[in-house]
């Protein structure tokens, strides 16, 4: 059995041999994918389950909006995996922020302090604010799509800005995950302080 097994391999050539020893796929990084479109489907659900002349609710003048919760983790999302994804390096937060991997934003809203949106009817800001957020999921999923899990350790020493140093490309992902979910959770509180039953957590996570 041996003796047939090591014909059979000096029949092959040297291309197909190193072929034999690269992996059809990547376990890791297919369950990374799966988790990320849940996390879109289920923000995408409690972001519509806030009526439209609500978006710009907040329990204080001292925290962010509604809406401003969900831009703020799609522009972090971006920030993350665009770190990740592109050859460039970013020292600070003012070189990323002029990143050109950065989406377009639906608006100018400030998304690191309390701030509204520009003046303009309830539906058209819903619709807006909402393909933001799906556009930042999807350029995170298409992005992880073209990554190995080889690639999943690499990234601890490649320049960034300070408050992510030391993050590899695994890092980076489950942090932009963990960052999702704070957020979430912040404004299915506020739908809870408007009377508002939040969508299912188990329903939307279950693969």
């Amino acid at each position: 059995m041996q003796r047939r097994l090591l014909l059979g391999l000096i029949g092959l050539s040297p291309l197909a041999l190193i072929a034999s020893k690269i992996p059809t796929h990547n376990p890791m990084m297919d369950i990374l994918i799966k988790r990320w479109k849940k996390s879109k489907e289920y923000t995408m659900a409690v972001f519509d389950a806030m009526p439209e002349d609500q978006l710009e609710y907040a329990p204080s003048e001292e925290q962010m909006t509604f809406a401003q919760h969900f831009m703020h983790l799609g522009l972090i999302n971006n920030f993350y995996i665009g770190i990740l994804v592109d050859s460039k390096t970013y020292p600070d937060f003012n070189a990323l922020i002029q990143a050109k991997f950065l989406l377009p934003r639906p608006d100018p809203i400030n998304l690191f302090q309390p701030d509204h949106l520009l003046e303009r009817d309830s539906e058209t800001n819903k619709v807006m604010v909402s393909k933001y957020i799906a556009d930042t999921f999807d350029y995170v999923i298409s992005s992880l799509v073209n990554l190995s899990d080889e690639s999943l350790t690499k990234g601890e020493t490649k320049e960034k800005p300070a408050f992510l140093s030391g993050h590899s490309y695994l890092d980076l992902i489950l942090r932009g995950e963990s960052h999702t979910a704070h957020h979430r959770a912040q404004a299915i509180t506020y739908l809870r302080l408007n009377g508002i039953r939040p969508p299912g957590y188990t329903v939307n996570n279950t693969l």
